[in-house]
């Protein structure tokens, strides 16, 4: 059977499972009203049809809520705080409110948020995904695809998908971190990297090695984008392992600094660091951590404008290509 398009309703679903349209909806809503065969038989359905229930805007005639959804795996992350402040101002003043969804890097999270999203029939959505390495294909970009609902990467993209997106050229941020190592000609350096197969991971240790050829000992461990409690506990001891005096410590984002600045000060240990991006609350404990740092009221202006770009021009994946790159500065303390 042929998928429906967007306009697919429970009065299809309830006409292919030979029930009336209020038993449709109550499998949606108050499935414990409707016995599990036939409810299971209309969400089969339901799926086959691609229909996801409008909970928020049934009732509207408008094509959409005039909500924007905002996915991002982290809250807490400075990149991100920032950049949600903006995007919230821009859509007040153009008559929307914004969603936000913090997934905490779990896919299944994601999934959800997306669902939620297009459920809402939301105008548009910014994601940054849990995951961008290679093998990252999540199935709600079908539903996205489907429902024509205009989405932008930040900061990470879905590999191979051409998207909307505005993205930091993370091999010149990883040789401008390259290039301060070497002049610094420190003897040992530990990189504190994000997932080991992440573009953005691999993008930035190239140009850490480009640049960096007076390296005398380099070790690299790996860390979730989000630091979790798990990837503490691993990298304390190795930390442990690995420590010499004066070497320098390498986070490869905020959150990542900031954990090992904090296993490093709980061991009672001294070490240089570098930091791709700002700390968290780095500048409300005074801070100063050498690093690329980005200017992120600047990415959070140019990501909203071209969200909503997208949703003013009617642009789909097909048409929608722009791809923006945004370098970052390099920011030194003595």
């Amino acid at each position: 059977m042929t998928k429906q398009d967007s306009s697919t309703t429970i009065i299809d679903i309830a006409k292919r499972a030979n029930v009336t349209d209020i038993t449709v909806s109550r499998a949606f809503n108050h499935p414990e009203l409707v016995k599990k065969e036939t409810r299971e038989k209309i969400l089969a359905i339901a799926q086959e049809l691609n229909y996801v229930p409008n909970v928020f805007a049934r009732n509207l005639k408008n094509k959409n809520s005039r909500i924007i959804g905002v996915v991002t795996d982290s809250t807490f992350n400075p990149f991100y705080v920032v950049l949600i402040q903006t995007v919230s101002r821009l859509a007040k003043e153009k008559g929307y409110q914004v969603m936000i969804f913090d997934t905490d890097s779990d896919e299944k999270a994601e999934q959800t948020a997306i669902e939620t999203l297009v459920s809402y029939k939301a105008s548009g959505i910014l994601l940054s995904p849990v995951r961008d390495d290679k093998a990252y294909q999540p199935s709600y970009l079908s539903l996205i695809d489907q429902h024509q609902v205009p989405l932008v990467f930040v900061d990470r993209s879905i590999y191979g998908r051409n998207y909307p997106g505005l993205f930091l050229k993370n091999f010149e941020i990883g040789a401008l971190t390259g290039k301060y190592l070497n002049e610094q000609r420190s003897e040992n350096t530990l990189i504190i990297s994000g997932p080991e197969h992440s573009e953005i991971s691999l993008s930035r240790l190239a140009g850490i090695y480009d640049q960096f050829t007076h390296h005398k000992n380099i070790h690299v461990l790996y860390s979730s984008y989000i630091f979790s409690k798990k990837d503490e506990e691993y990298l304390r001891e190795k930390f442990k392992e690995l420590y010499t005096p004066n070497m320098y410590v390498v986070g490869l984002n905020g959150i990542i600094t900031a954990g090992m600045y904090k296993i490093i000060s709980e061991l009672g240990l001294s070490c240089r660091y570098f930091s791709v991006d700002l700390p968290p609350y780095a500048d409300t404990y005074h801070l100063s951590i050498s690093g690329v740092h980005h200017d992120s009221v600047y990415l959070g202006k140019r990501t909203a404008e071209l969200l909503f770009a997208e949703i003013e021009g009617g642009s789909t994946k097909e048409t929608g290509s722009k791809q923006i790159f945004v370098n970052g500065k390099l920011v030194t303390y003595d």
